[in-house]
């Protein structure tokens, strides 16, 4: 539905347009009127209005000077005009200032449904129009994950014509000729116990602030990558230069902000701005500086023109050598978990155990195995207990200390959580 102001001095003038017309028929379900310029202001403050009739000669200020105030305010309103006067100037003046159309007095009310009518076209098409650029507005975020997402997993730099389809089916504004500074988000350690819902909400509010903070008027954008890493992406031109020195303080910031407000310890691995071409390469590059990262922790760490042919040898083989390691990797920490459930464990020392970055080893594990490391641990902990519980007559208060729990209390709240019963009502109900 559409609304609809008429402006004219002259009162049988506005009266014979609002009532002389079943406006109701065309869509428009609010008609108002004003008797000068200063007095249809005003009704643009209280309502919308879509269309506006005015005439152009009237005391003080002219229906010129409405119009002119409109294309400022409110650019998205139509406005046709009336004159008693035949002279061409009026309407080129009007024309020029951007009116829909002109019709001379009396009004013939058939001609002025018909230039209504084409308003209300032109209307519903930019309505529709600006919905569709809204929704794609609403939507580029995702479309920007995606293309990235699709381009890290190809694992591959794509030939010059695969990159052009690929940033166009994606309908981003991106050239091949830009470089892309990556910046990889390392989460090491969380100061509050969480769940994995609750860390998957953590690290979505942790990429938020690092565009806040770290993208800031850069171009660029944060994603999560389909291996569960978190990546900054900042784009440079000619016209975009990106300073490094700037960069790496926002780094600190975000890092500053992050221990405070996050309850979290994680790193920055910065790597150089890198061409298409070269792009996945320092992506890996960044990957294998955080996983051989074993000493320091809560760091903003810069790669700074380490090219090599260690690097470049990294990411060609990579690809050989990882799964088998992996499984040796998941298997050794199956072992260590086995061996030390009557004792307190951490990440940061299985993480220690294997030789690799904690971090890095905890995105490992959930990939391969679908669990954290801290939902696996206590998986193991409370299967034990359970089976204890059931074919034993061992105290509770031993097999809390035997599963890895000193206080009674936690012990008992853990095998709640995780059977719905107490350590009693299980072992009453299974023995």
């Amino acid at each position: 539905m559409y609304s609809l102001l008429v402006v004219d001095d002259e009162l049988y003038a506005v009266k014979g347009i609002t009532q002389g017309m079943d406006w109701s028929e065309m869509n428009i379900s609010h008609v108002f009127e004003a008797f000068d310029v200063e007095a249809a202001k005003q009704i643009f403050t209280q309502s919308p209005v879509d269309i506006v009739i005015c005439d152009i000669e009237m005391p003080m200020k002219s229906g010129l000077d409405l119009l002119e105030w409109i294309r400022k305010q409110y650019p998205q309103t139509e406005t046709i005009f009336i004159t008693g006067h035949a002279d061409f100037s009026y309407a080129r003046r009007a024309l020029h200032l951007g009116s829909f159309d002109y019709l001379l007095k009396p009004v013939n009310y058939e001609e002025l449904k018909v230039v209504v009518a084409r308003v209300i076209e032109k209307l519903s098409h930019d309505r529709t129009q600006r919905q569709y650029s809204s929704l794609f507005q609403s939507q580029k975020p995702q479309m920007e994950e995606r293309f990235w997402q699709a381009f890290f997993a190809r694992r591959m730099p794509p030939y010059q014509t695969e990159l052009e389809q690929l940033l166009s089916s994606y309908q981003l504004n991106l050239s091949t000729d830009i470089s892309v500074l990556p910046i990889l988000i390392s989460i090491e350690l969380w100061k509050k116990e969480l769940t994995v819902r609750e860390e998957e909400v953590m690290e979505y509010a942790l990429r938020n602030v690092a565009a806040e903070l770290i993208v800031q008027k850069n171009q660029g954008c944060v994603i999560q990558d389909r291996s569960g890493h978190n990546l900054i992406l900042l784009y440079e031109n000619k016209a975009n230069p990106i300073h490094i020195e700037e960069i790496m303080a926002r780094c600190e910031h975000y890092l500053t902000a992050s221990n405070q407000y996050f309850y979290c310890h994680l790193s920055c691995y910065v790597g150089n701005a890198a061409v298409f071409s070269d792009l996945l390469r320092m992506y890996i590059s960044l990957l294998e500086m955080e996983r051989s990262n074993v000493t320091q922790s809560n760091k903003v760490l810069a790669q700074f023109n380490l090219w090599s042919q260690r690097i470049v040898s990294f990411g060609t083989n990579v690809r050989q050598l990882e799964d088998k390691e992996q499984d040796s990797v998941i298997q050794k920490i199956y072992d260590y978990i086995d061996e030390h459930l009557q004792k307190e464990m951490s990440r940061e020392q299985i993480a220690e155990f294997v030789h690799f970055n904690s971090a890095y080893l905890s995105r490992m594990f959930r990939k391969e195995t679908g669990d954290s490391l801290t939902d696996y641990i206590l998986k193991k902990r409370m299967e034990k207990a359970k089976s204890l519980l059931a074919t034993t007559k061992v105290k509770i208060s031993d097999i809390a200390s035997l599963v890895g729990y000193g206080n009674i209390p936690h012990f008992t709240k853990m095998f709640k959580r995780y059977t719905a019963f107490t350590p009693q009502e299980y072992r009453k109900t299974n023995t």
